[in-house]
């Protein structure tokens, strides 16, 4: 990103993300370049923008900004704004801002967006207010002459704290102790530099941003996963899946169809491959019969001998459990504690039944065929990218995200495409269900690229046979 007051320009390192572009979800840009009219016939010209579609491009261009190492602006009025195409789309907008010192200034507004860049969004301020420029801009380079460990000592610590306290207030954050409070701090400013560098080399059109988990260690992270990896010189117990020749549509979620559960959180326990598992057979027995069903984690937690309940687990080790252990009770029967404890299992009150499970192959469009045959896939992920998830299409470097440590279970239910007409660009992807809760990521979802095993998405699925 490009922040520039005045005549001076200041870079900003910012990565794409699509409501930021358009103020909206991906795919929703056609309404609002519908309400756009043209101001000029020359193809490429300049058209009129409502002002409503104006204030949420530049709302959301302000939010990212506050959110990074740039000023706190509020919008005051928005007098006019146009959109054009030229190799992008740039967005000018005639507004009315307070600063941060609540001083209202009038300002040029650029939005340059090139969706199919890894960091294809700009963003330059003019406001012919020299006096409030200078002061502001000498400010915006001394936070990013620190921006790195290499070119700049560190994060401005007024910024980084002022985020810190918004993050404490915002999770319900408190610390015991002073000295706990500053290890928190440290690891805080630890993970923006992990944000801004994902944020960097993202080649689809994800935001990552500050979340729940932006003051744990990678450690105290792992801790919200929890897979195990299979063992190579064990071979899976699993048979190979059948594979459908069939023709596959353009985007299918099996969620539309009524066959999925609501997001559940696993909370701090490492029982992902729990929750991976039980969503895979929600799914299968809800497109077998017509009827959603929410069943136990909790069981597998105390009942499953060959797993470690919140110390981790395998998808394939819980099959075989659910068969030997005589099936499954609903979620309502016995809940979900977080922990282990000791089993409660009822044979009365099995609800779904299961005979062992089948492996996919490392093939997406395989999956892909299985999944509209069958329903919902459990799959490993590396989920190094998730930790700091906001939303869009995450396509992160390989060096970032290795196919080979997979160590989150999740639920694949559906795929898409995320079109760039304009620009005759398209990123496939896969949804997928985690199990962090509804407020983690797009409501409680992912959607990780599809084609070439991004994060490991296709190195272990496999789903349960229904008995």
């Amino acid at each position: 990103m490009r922040l520039a007051v005045g005549a001076t320009i200041v870079n900003v390192a910012l990565s794409l993300l699509s409501v930021l572009v358009t103020g909206q979800e991906a795919g929703a840009g056609d309404e609002v370049h519908a309400r756009a009219k043209r101001s000029s016939n020359l193809v490429g010209g300049a058209k009129t923008l409502d002002k409503k579609d104006a204030e949420q491009r530049l709302q959301a261009s302000l939010d990212k900004l506050a959110a990074g190492d740039g000023p706190n602006y509020r919008i005051s009025k928005v007098y006019s704004a146009t959109t054009q195409v030229v190799s992008g789309t740039l967005t000018k907008i005639d507004v009315e801002l307070f600063n941060e010192n609540d001083e209202k200034e009038r300002c040029t507004v650029k939005i340059w967006a090139q969706p199919w860049l890894p960091n294809g969004y700009e963003v330059t301020f003019d406001c012919p207010n020299k006096e409030l420029a200078k002061r502001r801009h000498s400010r915006s380079v001394e936070q990013l002459e620190k921006k790195t460990h290499k070119k700049r000592n560190h994060h401005s610590l007024d910024k980084t704290e002022h985020l810190f306290s918004k993050f404490q207030i915002k999770y319900n954050r408190r610390y015991h102790t002073a000295m706990e409070h500053q290890m928190r701090l440290r690891i805080f400013k630890q993970n923006l530099e992990i944000i801004k560098e994902l944020n960097r080399n993202e080649m689809g059109s994800a935001k990552y941003g500050i979340t729940e988990f932006a003051d744990l260690t990678s450690t105290e992270y792992k801790q919200r996963t929890g897979l195990w990896q299979r063992s190579e010189d064990k071979p899976s117990k699993n048979a190979p899946a059948v594979i459908p020749n069939i023709e596959l549509p353009k985007e299918f979620d099996w969620r539309e169809k009524g066959v999925i559960s609501k997001v559940k959180n696993q909370g701090m326990c490492g029982s992902c491959w729990a929750f991976s598992v039980t969503g895979n057979v929600e799914g299968l027995h809800a497109v077998k019969t017509g009827k959603l069903e929410e069943y136990s984690e909790q069981e597998l937690l105390d009942c499953d001998t060959s797993d470690s309940a919140c110390n981790g687990g395998l998808m394939d080790n819980a099959y075989e459990a659910i068969e030997h252990i005589g099936g499954l009770e609903l979620e309502s029967d016995y809940p979900y504690e977080g922990r282990k404890d000791q089993c409660k299992f009822s044979k009365s009150k099995v609800h779904v039944k299961v005979k062992g499970g089948v492996d996919l192959p490392k093939n997406e469009t395989a999956i892909a065929q299985w999944l509209i045959a069958n329903g919902p896939i459990s799959i490993g992920i590396n989920a190094n990218a998730m930790q700091f998830y906001r939303g869009g299409v995450s396509h992160p470097w390989k060096a970032l995200c290795s196919k080979k440590n997979l160590d989150h279970g999740v639920l694949i239910v559906g795929y898409g495409v995320s079109d760039y007409p304009m620009f005759k660009k398209t990123l496939p992807y896969w949804i997928v269900k985690n199990s962090w809760g509804p407020k983690w990521g797009e409501q409680g979802y992912y959607r990780v690229y599809r084609g070439d095993n991004t994060c490991g998405v296709s190195e272990m699925a496999s789903s349960a046979v229904l008995e």
